[in-house]
């Protein structure tokens, strides 16, 4: 079994055996699984304006009917939406001095196709809204082609948030393979300063706040269980007499390569919550269990479209923008989880913009 060194914020060096990662490889740190999870306080879809703007269908599956929540608006209203984002970027210093500090990839990440055009089978338009078009091509396609479902491309960028990391919180280690400094904090603890900065920052509940961190992931209880690379979550205010605020919010790490598998790199974490974001915003789309793919017992029953995709080899779909090659994630589309046969997706499909990674609908929970 490989090793890696690790060096703990106490200033001495351990030597911790490497965590078994699917997909490994020997061109990775492997320091973990990297996989990714929710933060919701919501027990029903909130019956109010006074968040993001979203809509509400169903499917229906072996007689019992599915409802679900998106971000935006209907297709058949052949309108477009746009959603305010703040990018609240995160500076963790550790007690030792050094610091991991995702403002200097805040650039890179409004450059990137979650912000940016490129062009896709599904239209010339952002990675988010090409696969909300792909999902609903039937009526994309014919009666509502100017539909979109858009962030702002010109979010606001919040001052950085400098946190103070206390020992116990988080471990430093520098990658065998890429040789980055890199943090694994606790997950409970970060999502404190998380809470703690969209509160104090005021962020409109009509308004997406990205917490933006640079290869820091979380654990959960202790290292053996790392790494949450991303969430998305919801949260209400405690006034409101039934029309609370309802915040929604997403984390994300910037990723370098080489730290867990091919493909696993820069705004992969953002495109995965973001498109969870846009499918799920309040973490209430209850689907048939499905079974994560070639895993058997393993499974969810969520409409968190990223999820399905974490466990294949190499889930990005690379694109190119002014000379950066960002590494998106394909992503499951509502066919794959509703089990039409066939997709009425575009092409047929169950996963975009890589349709060769999903070619069946979900399985059930074995």
């Amino acid at each position: 079994m490989r090793k890696i060194v690790v060096v703990c914020l106490l200033m001495f060096v351990l030597v911790l055996p490497v965590v078994s990662v699917a997909q490994s490889s020997a061109q990775t740190d492997n320091i973990g699984t990297p996989r990714f999870t929710t933060d919701s306080s919501l027990t029903t879809v909130p019956a109010t304006s006074k968040t993001v703007a979203h809509w509400t269908s169903s499917f229906t599956y072996q007689g019992v009917t599915y409802p679900y929540t998106m971000v935006g608006t209907n297709p058949a209203t052949n309108s477009a939406t746009t959603v305010d984002i703040a990018i609240i970027p995160f500076d963790f210093v550790f007690a030792n001095g050094n610091s991991l500090d995702a403002t200097t990839k805040v650039s890179n990440v409004l450059g990137s196709p979650n912000f940016q055009d490129a062009t896709y089978t599904s239209g010339t338009t952002q990675y988010g809204d090409a696969v909300q078009r792909a999902e609903f091509w039937p009526a994309v396609s014919t009666t509502s082609s100017a539909w979109h479902t858009l962030i702002n491309p010109a979010p606001r960028v919040y001052p950085t948030q400098v946190i103070q990391v206390p020992q116990n919180q988080a471990t430093l280690l520098v990658g065998s393979v890429s040789h980055r400094l890199l943090a694994l904090m606790s997950v409970s603890w970060f999502s404190d300063r998380l809470h703690e900065a969209i509160n104090s920052l005021h962020i409109s509940s009509t308004t997406l706040p990205i917490i933006l961190t640079y290869d820091t992931f979380l654990y959960q209880h202790s290292l053996n269980n790392c790494c949450i690379l991303g969430y998305h979550g919801a949260f209400s205010s405690v006034n409101g007499n039934g029309n609370q605020q309802i915040q929604t919010f997403a984390f994300a790490a910037w990723t370098d390569p080489n730290i867990f598998p091919p493909g696993w790199a820069d705004v992969l974490p953002l495109s995965h919550e973001i498109s969870e974001w846009m499918n799920d915003p309040f973490i209430r789309n209850f689907v048939p269990p499905w079974q994560f793919p070639g895993i058997p017992g393993s499974c969810q029953g969520n409409l968190e479209t990223g999820d399905p995709l974490e466990v294949l080899p190499h889930p990005d779909f690379p694109v190119t923008i002014n000379g950066f090659t960002y590494h998106p994630q394909t992503e499951a589309i509502l066919p794959w989880f509703a089990r039409e046969v066939p997709s009425s997706a575009i092409g047929g499909a169950y996963s975009y913009p890589d349709a060769s990674k999903l070619t069946g609908p979900s399985q059930p929970c074995q």
